[in-house]
């Protein structure tokens, strides 16, 4: 993934497996963060971006997270950083 270094999950290329890098668990509610976390969503893991809502709007942003299909609100997808994931040859 050339050019990425790190940006926001919801400004992240759809189809192209991200690392989360952090999360601001303050930009979001306890139960929205207990919901995330319940998900998978941490620091270190490894999602893709597949699709967000309709045409006219980025919300809600689907991923896939290992085995499973999540779907999340743009906002808390802007509240979480990602980088690109090393495919192997030592490019990032």
């Amino acid at each position: 993934m050339t050019g990425l270094l790190e940006t926001s999950l919801d400004r992240a290329p759809l189809g192209v497996a991200v690392r989360i890098a952090r999360i601001d668990w303050t930009a979001m509610s306890d139960d929205e963060g207990r919901r995330l976390r319940e998900f998978g969503l941490m620091e270190g893991c490894e999602v893709t971006p597949r699709h967000r809502g309709s045409i006219f709007s980025r919300d809600p942003l689907a991923l896939t997270v290992g085995r499973m299909k999540v779907i999340i609100r743009a906002r808390q997808a802007a509240a979480i950083a990602v980088e690109a994931v090393a495919d192997g040859t030592g490019a990032a």
